[in-house]
């Protein structure tokens, strides 16, 4: 009986983690209707394939695989195809545009006027009068573009000049040399020790995590934290 329930949770969580690494890495806000519809259904026969143990495993293992499946083929329409994208995944809808709110469309959307004060502070817009277009995306986010006079100053419009700033190279990790990292920066072991040495490090299972970047400053934090 132990054994039994215990195959059955394995399979049951196997079956879910091979199915989401299968449709991809999404974040919540980012799901589409038919991967919501997907999770829900299967997290339901996932359950009962887990602790329903007087029905064949197969009766829930054929439905689940079912289902990831018809989520893959409809993503993988979506990207081929454009039309496949509208039907599945729905298209945005701009509801408001040169800052006048368009109400034929958010009837369109069930979006109360309330509601939309509510995604504009979450925002970090609290004036209608700032937003010049703002736009419904399928995935429930809203998008807002701001009127000139209010939108963030970046150093294009100051005309300064910026340096690139790439990824920082990671050197040590966990107390132990990453050797991928060192081969690509051409930076040597004893070059590093002697980094060390100035800041009165004295092993590298000392350092829990070091990286350079792309200006050649070092960062080092220690496993101890003083």
């Amino acid at each position: 009986m132990v054994l039994n329930s215990t195959v059955r949770i394995l399979l049951s969580f196997f079956m879910l983690w091979f199915g989401l690494r299968v449709l991809g890495k999404k974040q919540i806000g980012e799901l589409s209707i038919y991967n919501v519809a997907t999770i829900a259904a299967v997290g339901e026969m996932a359950s009962s394939l887990a602790t329903d143990r007087h029905d064949d495993p197969f009766n829930f293992i054929i439905p689940l695989i079912s289902y990831f499946l018809l989520t893959y083929l409809m993503t993988y329409s979506s990207l081929k195809s454009q039309f496949a994208r509208k039907v599945f995944e729905g298209s945005p809808t701009i509801i408001i545009s040169n800052g006048k709110i368009l109400e034929k469309n958010l009837k369109r959307l069930r979006l109360s006027i309330d509601n939309l004060f509510i995604k504009l502070r979450e925002e970090k817009i609290f004036n209608l009068k700032e937003v010049e277009f703002a736009i419904m995306e399928p995935d429930g986010k809203l998008s807002v573009l701001l009127k000139p006079p209010y939108q963030m100053v970046t150093a294009e419009n100051l005309q300064l000049k910026t340096e690139y700033k790439g990824l920082p190279t990671i050197l040590i990790r966990e107390g132990k040399y990453v050797e991928e990292g060192l081969k690509s920066l051409g930076v040597t072991k004893s070059w590093l020790m002697t980094q060390l040495d100035a800041r009165k490090v004295g092993e590298v299972a000392e350092v829990f995590l070091a990286q350079m970047d792309t200006s050649g400053e070092l960062y080092i934090d220690l496993v101890k934290d003083w």
